[in-house]
C-alpha cells in the first residue's frame, strides 16, 4: 500500500495539513514550515506524530521522544546517531563535539586550582560557554543534515514533560535554528507547546489542537479490528470514552485479548 493511501483513523485532515508542510516549496516565503500538535493526555498526539515520521522515514525523518532525554546535548547526539543510521554523515558536528569535549576537560582541570571565592564567577562563565557550545553544535549538525539538497523532517514528541531549562533551549535556540533552514520541516507534540520568538509564530508555525474522535471514527476502528460484534455499540462506546483515542485503544485491546477462536468464527459468520 502506498503511503498516501495509508489509513490513519480520523486524522486525515491533520495528515493532509502535515503533507502540505513537507511538500511545500522551501524557496517560497509565507508557507508554513512547522506544525505543533496540542491536546490533553490520550488524545493521540504521539500517534499522529509517529505516523508522520513513518510516512517520511524513507525521505529522511527523525523522531525524538524528549521524555527520554534530560539534556540538550542528548537531543543533538540522538539526531546525529539517527542521521548516521540513515547514511547521512555529520562530520562538522562530530569535529565540533570532539573539540569542545577536549576544551571542557582542560577547563575542568583549571577550575580545580581556582580559589573558592571565585567559584560563582567561574560557574557563570562555564554556563555561558556551554550555551555557546551547544548553539555551535546545533548549527554544525543542522547544516550537515540539509547538505546535498536534503529536506529532513524533524518530529519532537513529549515537549510538555521536559524540564524548564530544556524547554527554554528548545523554544529559544533549537527550534529557531531549525526554522531558519527552510529545507527543514518541523513537528512538535505536547500537552504544552514551546514559545518561539515572535518572528516565527505568525507565518512559519501552525498549531493544531487535536479533537476527540467522532462516532464515525469509532465505527471505522471497529471494522478495521474485525470486532463485528461491536458494530451496534459504536455510539455507546463513543459516549462512554468521550471519543478519546487512548481510552478507546485500551478498550479495544481488552476486547481483542478476550476474543478467542470461537468468537473469531462467529465474527466470520456475522460478516
Amino acid at each position: 500500500m502506498e503511503r498516501d493511501e495509508h489509513r490513519h483513523i480520523d486524522r486525515a485532515e491533520q495528515l493532509r495539513s502535515a503533507r502540505s508542510v513537507t511538500e511545500r516549496d522551501p524557496r517560497a516565503d509565507g508557507e508554513r514550515q512547522a506544525m505543533f500538535f496540542e491536546g490533553p493526555e490520550y488524545i493521540g498526539k504521539s500517534s499522529l506524530l509517529f505516523e508522520i515520521y513513518q510516512r517520511h522515514r524513507a525521505d529522511g525523518a527523525y523522531y525524538v521522544d524528549l521524555a527520554d532525554i534530560p539534556e540538550e546535548e542528548g537531543v543533538l547526539e540522538l539526531l546525529a546517531t539517527l542521521a548516521q543510521w540513515q547514511g547521512v554523515e555529520a562530520p562538522s558536528y562530530r569535529t565540533a563535539r570532539d573539540r569542545f569535549a577536549e576544551q571542557s576537560r582542560s577547563t575542568q582541570a583549571d577550575f580545580r586550582n581556582v580559589w573558592a571565592r571565585h567559584t560563582t564567577i567561574q560557574l557563570l562563565s562555564e554556563s555561558k560557554d556551554r550555551a555557546r557550545e551547544t548553539a555551535s553544535l546545533s548549527d554544525a549538525l543542522l547544516d550537515n543534515l540539509i547538505e546535498g539538497a536534503r529536506r529532513p523532517v524533524i518530529c519532537l514528541d513529549s515537549f510538555d514533560v521536559c524540564a524548564q531549562p530544556m524547554r527554554n533551549w528548545l523554544g529559544r535556540s533549537l527550534l529557531p535554528a531549525l526554522l531558519s533552514r527552510r529545507q527543514v520541516s518541523v513537528f512538535v507534540a505536547g500537552r504544552q507547546l514551546p514559545r518561539l520568538p515572535r518572528a516565527f509564530t505568525a507565518d512559519a508555525v501552525h498549531t493544531l489542537v487535536l479533537p476527540p474522535f467522532d462516532v464515525t471514527a469509532v465505527q471505522e476502528w471497529i471494522e478495521e479490528l474485525g470486532l463485528a460484534y461491536l458494530r451496534d455499540q459504536a455510539v455507546a462506546i463513543h459516549r462512554r470514552h468521550g471519543g478519546v483515542p487512548g481510552l478507546l485503544d485500551e478498550f479495544f485491546r481488552q476486547h481483542i485479548e478476550k476474543r478467542g477462536p470461537a468468537r473469531d468464527d462467529q465474527d466470520s459468520r456475522d460478516g
